[in-house]
C-alpha cells in the first residue's frame, strides 16, 4: 500500500479529542448492557478494556494505561 505524503494534513490541535481513560471502569457483566451493544476490546498482561464502539466512532482514539504499560486504541 502507498500513502501520499503530499495528502497528510498536519496541525498542532487535534480534530476531535482523544478519550484519557483514567479509570478501571465497571465490570461488563454488571453494566446489563444488550446483546448486539458494539465493543471494542483490548487485553495486556491480564487486564483488560472494552470500549464502546459508539465512544470510539466519536473520539476516533482512547489512550491510558493497561497493564502495567502506556497504550492507545484507534477507530
Amino acid at each position: 500500500m502507498y500513502i501520499d505524503r503530499s495528502n497528510a494534513v498536519i496541525a498542532n490541535t487535534w480534530q476531535f479529542k482523544p478519550f484519557q481513560v483514567t479509570q478501571k471502569g465497571e465490570l461488563l457483566k454488571n453494566m446489563n448492557l444488550p446483546k448486539d451493544f458494539e465493543l471494542i476490546l483490548a487485553k495486556r498482561n491480564g487486564e483488560r478494556r472494552a470500549f464502546s464502539m459508539r465512544e470510539m466512532a466519536y473520539h476516533h482514539i482512547a489512550q491510558g494505561e493497561l497493564g502495567g504499560e502506556p497504550f492507545l486504541v484507534s477507530f
